[in-house]
């Protein structure tokens, strides 16, 4: 179960709402629109959903009905933006009439209590994922907000789930089988994560981002939480940060991933530098970066995790080798 915010504006939250559908847009550049399905392919049946809608703030909440899937059929009565990436949802917990104001998610910024919803970027994302505990909190605002308990309610106009469209992934490689976009191998990795595969290679988690936003006006490409329940009790034990790179990955690149770790030890980890896990995935690696990883972990005791992919021959999955 994940929790997933929404941009939209009045007009089309009226019929989002209506039909209990929400469609993100599709581009004409195939590097792209493979972003776009990696974003995505984080959102599953039973998540829970928030609309951010402009200049009115957050309203909720939804649950997610039904698996990602392409439709151009016309949603919004706009023949120029047909917003084919779709999934449907119905209303979750009771009605909340009032929305979370934009003065209280700028407080939780500040706090530290949101920080994976970047306002600054709502012009430019349709759909931002967003952590269990970023979730509980705007669920908490809700509550508040609306004090009075008002049944869910129901879809007034469903929209009919095309269940045979679903999302594409593409594997796309060029003659030496590297893949042609990096929202590909993002997408594949998240597909991965939200079925609960991969654990082998990462360990027990609960969250799954993609394109997260951070300080330093760059996205990173994968995150994850690593959450044990003991007796009810969810334990927060460790995050995982994860770069990912079709081609070679570089001296730069391993700098960057680094330089994540080191922001989320200081933002999320208080310190911890034990608990945040970095992993670098790439076709391939310059030798500068395999030494750059042998000599932190000897020096440092810090290990960089590097993984090579390769397309298997069908081009219908992936297979990973760690360095």
């Amino acid at each position: 179960m994940a929790y997933h915010i929404l941009m939209a504006s009045q007009k089309t939250f009226a019929v989002c709402v209506e039909k209990g559908i929400y469609g993100g847009t599709a581009s004409t550049r195939p590097a792209t629109d493979a972003d776009i399905v990696a974003s995505f392919s984080a959102i599953t049946p039973g998540d829970f959903a928030f609309f951010y809608v402009k200049k009115k703030g957050i309203y909720g909440l939804w649950k997610v009905s039904s698996a990602p899937f392409y439709d151009e059929q016309s949603i919004y009565d706009d023949a120029e933006r047909v917003f084919p990436y779709r999934f449907t949802f119905e209303p979750a917990i009771r009605q909340f009439a009032t929305p979370i104001a934009l003065n209280d998610i700028l407080d939780l910024r500040d706090r530290g209590k949101i920080w994976t919803f970047d306002l600054g970027l709502v012009t430019k994302k349709n759909h931002y994922t967003i952590t269990t505990q970023e979730g509980e909190e705007l669920i908490r605002l809700l509550l508040r907000n609306n004090p009075l308990h008002t049944s869910p309610g129901r879809i007034a106009d469903p929209y009919p789930v095309i269940e045979s469209r679903s999302l594409p992934l593409s594997l796309d490689c060029n003659e030496r089988g590297r893949l042609r976009y990096e929202g590909s191998l993002t997408a594949w990795f998240t597909r991965c994560f939200v079925q609960g595969k991969l654990r082998e290679l990462v360990g027990d988690y609960r969250d799954v981002l993609n394109y997260v936003p951070t300080s330093f006006n760059t996205v990173m490409d994968l995150f994850l939480t690593h959450v044990t329940t003991l007796d009810s009790v969810d334990i927060l034990h460790k995050f995982t940060c994860m770069e990912l790179k079709t081609g070679k990955v570089t001296e730069k690149d391993f700098h960057q991933i680094v330089r994540y770790e080191n922001w989320l030890i200081r933002k999320l980890a208080d310190g911890d530098s034990e608990m945040i896990q970095s992993m670098l995935v790439g076709f391939d690696f310059d030798a500068e970066v395999r030494n750059y990883a042998r000599k932190r972990q000897l020096i440092e005791e810090k290990a960089v995790r590097l993984i090579q992919y390769r397309v298997n021959d069908d081009h219908t999955d992936l297979i990973l080798d760690e360095l």
